[in-house]
């Protein structure tokens, strides 16, 4: 497998995450499992994994959990809250922003499902702002307008973290079958997006669970493709997402080269083993490096 997972747009000291792994809103015995399955960031659900009826109490049971969460040494914590353009979702945000005066969240960011267009992204970055909280957005891309609107979406907010594909929703949408064939143009419009914008392009979670070869074949079409992070619904998938997303030492080892030649030539147009060294492969290089430091490589 060929493993080239750089964002030409990301800067030498982004968060670098590689695994985004799902656990329900409404499970919280479940959340510290999840926070120790070794994945880069957890997202709590309190959308399409938490029924109706169950909306309150599972808002209720992840704020309690999150003021009980240091994040300290652990995964980055995002909750996927329901739509802003709902009541449960505007009580979600409401209740995740609910904090004492100079008090500081204990979640790295919000996603936001269902996004149709800009106006969503910045009603939550507005929410947050007005609170003077920090924080971190993603949109989740999974309906027509929203594949349409994706470029409006991604420049809609400087909050704005990453874009992560619904392939789910998107598909059904789309009248389409749920695999990869179908789907490519969706794919590439979102990664397309991200890329542009200099945001991380999120891949939909694999969900037959005991097809491991399909998986990593996908996970490999997914890197190739221009993804950054995959999510995942089982920590069992988190293994192979590292592997797929992880740099070969080859490409650290060239990537360390690169930046040393290009430091050498006082930050300016320098060549190397014969090809042009200039700022796409000085910020894909740094990303390189800081996926080897995430994976205990440097």
């Amino acid at each position: 497998m060929t493993n080239n997972p750089q964002n030409a747009a990301t800067t030498p000291d982004s968060p670098v995450r590689r695994s985004y792994l799902f656990v329900p809103g409404a499970r919280p015995d479940r959340f510290a499992k999840a926070l120790g399955a070794g994945a880069d960031a957890v997202i709590i659900d309190l959308e399409d994994a938490v029924a109706p009826g169950d909306k309150d109490s599972a808002r209720a049971a992840v704020c309690a959990f999150l003021r009980e969460h240091t994040g300290a040494g652990g995964p980055a914590v995002f909750v996927r809250t329901n739509s802003v353009r709902s009541r449960t979702g505007l009580l979600d945000i409401l209740a995740l922003t609910d904090l004492p005066d100079g008090a500081a969240p204990r979640w790295a960011g919000i996603l936001l499902p269902k996004v149709d267009g800009a106006e969503d992204v910045r009603l939550a970055a507005g929410l947050l702002d007005e609170r003077n909280l920090p924080g971190a957005l993603g949109a989740l891309i999974e309906s027509a307008d929203g594949l349409e609107n994706v470029m409006a979406i991604a420049a809609a907010s400087p909050r704005l973290s990453f874009l992560m594909f619904g392939g789910g929703d998107l598909s059904a949408e789309l009248r389409v079958p749920l695999s990869w064939e179908p789907l490519v143009q969706a794919r590439t419009r979102i990664v397309h997006a991200a890329a542009r914008f200099g945001l991380d392009a999120l891949d939909m979670p694999w969900i037959a669970l005991d097809d491991e070869e399909g998986y990593r074949q996908e996970l490999a079409r997914s890197v190739l493709h221009g993804f950054t992070a995959r999510s995942a619904i089982h920590p069992k998938q988190i293994t192979a997402i590292h592997d797929a997303y992880t740099p070969s030492p080859e490409a650290v080892l060239r990537a360390g080269r690169v930046l040393a030649a290009f430091e050498a030539a006082g930050g300016g147009v320098c060549v190397l083993d014969g090809r042009l060294v200039e700022r796409p492969l000085v910020l894909g290089s740094h990303r390189i490096l800081a996926l080897a430091r995430r994976a205990g490589m440097l």
